[in-house]
């Protein structure tokens, strides 16, 4: 699961990864859902607002930056929706077209960074 590779054409596309426990799955997923279904690149996905869910406790936990009508739409589907700090942290690597190489560092570790070299 962490590290994960997502091939595009038959070239590694999008490198990502996540420290931690129960987190990482779903702080995963949503990088590669943003950078695939919805065209984010990697810095606009990394710093997109999270959810997770877990079994214990019952709770959908979202960062801020969710908009109130959406979550107002997961409350009345029965989510109990909680704001939280920031959840999870990445490492991401995105290869552009031309084999440019594009950093992301999660700002939601701040003593973390992206170097180049």
């Amino acid at each position: 699961m962490s590290p994960t590779i997502v091939v595009k054409d038959g070239k590694t596309w999008l490198v990502t990864g996540s420290p931690g426990g129960s987190r990482i799955i779903t702080t995963v997923l949503q990088m590669v859902v943003n950078t695939v279904d919805f065209g984010m690149n990697v810095a606009e996905a990394t710093n997109a607002p999270r959810f997770h869910h877990q079994w214990l406790p019952d709770e959908l936990r979202v960062e801020k930056g969710f908009s109130p009508d959406t979550l107002k739409l997961l409350e009345g589907k029965g989510q109990k929706v909680v704001v939280k700090e920031a959840m999870g942290s990445t490492q991401s690597i995105m290869v552009g077209p031309d084999g440019t190489l594009y950093g992301a560092s999660d700002p939601r570790s701040p003593d973390d960074l992206t170097a180049g070299f």
